[in-house]
């Protein structure tokens, strides 16, 4: 009996530790992005692809471009209540967009098997012209947007759905006082609309901004879309998935100057027009 009280002290003593360092192990001092959240309901993964990998690219390009919000027609997340100009002129160069297979899923009653995709837009952006017409890209103010979603096909029609988002602002290498600082409103809206693929149209948005609006240079946030959303029909009427954000940057050397980044990522159907 005192032998088996040895043992099982011995193995308490052990997976005590065990948690211990595991706890520790878990909670690093970098930043830690949230675990992942992106399997829908109902599946597994059966497969990983190295997103690194050039032979695992696909041509399924998501679009990116700019926005006024001052000009946008539903913009229920968007501010609009800032009392300082605008700039007139800014210039936008997109450095990468890249869509590669992320995971293949199946599902676990049926057997069906979805493919999730992960896209990286790095967009830069020069709103004041420091250099005169030069630009600089030390100057400048870049937004890198990591876009997770999924496509399944049914009766010969392909669905995309969203899955989360990554998105960060980030200032040039050369940043001093008289450069842009945020200011205002930190916006973020998830998309999904379209013909669903329960043959019902669907204007699936949700509200991802951050609580506060305020944002800091180089630190990532998510956007998680609700897991009850229906996926929508590739290439539909009107269809549209995917992220739009905003924020906005003050020149402090020109109060009067502010710049609205408005960018929005997305795959969109055909136009309604």
């Amino acid at each position: 009996m005192k032998n088996r009280k040895k043992i099982f002290s011995s193995l308490l003593a052990t997976m005590m530790l065990f948690c211990s360092v595991s706890a520790a192990a878990a909670s690093p001092n970098e930043e830690v992005f949230p675990n992942d959240s992106t399997v829908p309901e109902g599946f597994k993964v059966i497969k990983e692809y190295d997103t690194t990998d050039e032979s695992n690219k696909v041509d399924m390009q998501v679009a990116g471009r700019s926005f006024n919000p001052e000009n946008e027609i539903n913009t229920n997340n968007f501010s609009t209540s800032q009392s300082i100009n605008s700039t007139e002129e800014v210039d936008y160069d997109i450095l990468t967009n890249e869509t590669y297979i992320y995971r293949d899923l199946q599902n676990i009653e049926t057997g069906e098997v979805l493919t999730q995709f992960k896209t990286d837009m790095v967009v830069e952006a020069d709103p004041f012209h420091w250099t005169g017409g030069n630009k600089n890209s030390d100057n400048t103010v870049k937004l890198t947007i990591t876009l997770y979603y999924h496509s399944q096909t049914k009766n010969r029609f392909i669905y995309n759905g969203l899955d989360k988002a990554y998105y960060r602002y980030d200032k040039g290498t050369n940043w001093n006082i008289n450069n842009a600082i945020p200011s205002g409103t930190n916006s973020c809206q998830l998309t999904q609309i379209g013909p669903g693929i329960d043959t019902k149209a669907k204007k699936q948005i949700s509200n991802c901004s951050q609580n506060g609006g305020a944002i800091d240079f180089g630190k990532t946030f998510l956007a998680t879309a609700p897991s009850s959303w229906i996926d929508v029909q590739d290439g539909g009427l009107a269809s549209e998935v995917g992220i739009k954000v905003q924020a906005g940057f003050l020149n402090q050397s020109n109060n009067n100057k502010v710049f609205n980044y408005g960018w929005d990522l997305k795959i969109r159907g055909q136009s309604p027009i």
